[in-house]
């Protein structure tokens, strides 16, 4: 028997403890969403349930319910009688996905600026410092991550968990695009300042300024993304 793709022997961690191993469906997606992630399955690409349980070494079952798990998170898409595809990249969905996502932030924002506490901004305070190496995975991911728990860290402080929850399914359908815009370019100083400019708008519980700001930094997010996508177009198959 040939070995398992590494990615499916990890178990499951929280906060650096061990909990109970991933079922095979958690392995699978966690696995496939790893790849799309980071464009290893090209985006438009063909998917094919049987040679997906032939190369993770398991039954149809658990591949097809970690592809309908990734079609929720919208990176895969379904045809009647064809199968599966790795959604495209395509510039409407990056717009129409940042459109939805500076009304959210902006209104969490708002809403946190009011309410968030000396250690919700200490804690977004050291999230803004987080950093990485373009030339390294492992430090991609700590960098994508820091940023998810960033904007998370902010919603949550709005004390409104449905806004929690709208925000972080926006930041699963748009992780692809993140991971690409740092990996097409270096955006270690500008994230750093730009968040740090948060953290400190934040800081003067000003609803206003906190309600602009997010509006901002989310316009030069979408900007500078759309331009390295522009500029690596022939790359990228968009």
């Amino acid at each position: 028997m040939t070995a398992k793709p590494a990615a499916l022997l990890h178990s499951s961690q929280t906060d650096g403890k061990a909990t109970k191993p991933l079922s095979l469906t958690e392995k699978v997606y966690q696995s496939l969403r790893h790849e799309i992630l980071r464009c290893k399955l090209k985006p438009g690409s063909e998917l094919s349930e049987a040679e997906l349980a032939a190369r993770f070494e398991v039954s149809k079952t658990p591949v097809r319910e970690a592809l309908a798990a990734l079609r929720l998170d919208g990176l895969i898409r379904t045809f009647p009688r064809r199968g599966y595809q790795v959604a495209p990249i395509t510039l409407g969905d990056i717009n129409e996905l940042f459109d939805l996502r500076t009304i959210i932030e902006a209104g969490t924002a708002e809403l946190a600026a009011k309410r968030i506490t000396d250690a919700e901004i200490e804690e977004l305070s050291r999230l803004a410092k987080a950093s990485y190496d373009p030339g390294t995975e492992r430090t991609l991911d700590y960098f994508i991550d820091a940023n998810r728990h960033f904007h998370l860290a902010i919603a949550r402080a709005s004390g409104n968990g449905r806004l929690v929850k709208l925000l972080e399914r926006q930041i699963n359908e748009l992780e692809r695009f993140f991971y690409l815009g740092a990996t097409l370019r270096d955006v270690n100083t500008e994230t750093n300042k730009q968040h740090q400019e948060i953290v400190d708008i934040l800081a003067s519980r000003d609803p206003e300024a906190s309600r602009a700001i997010l509006t901002s930094h989310n316009n030069a997010t979408r900007h500078g993304l759309l331009m390295a996508l522009a500029m690596n177009a022939s790359d990228i198959s968009l």
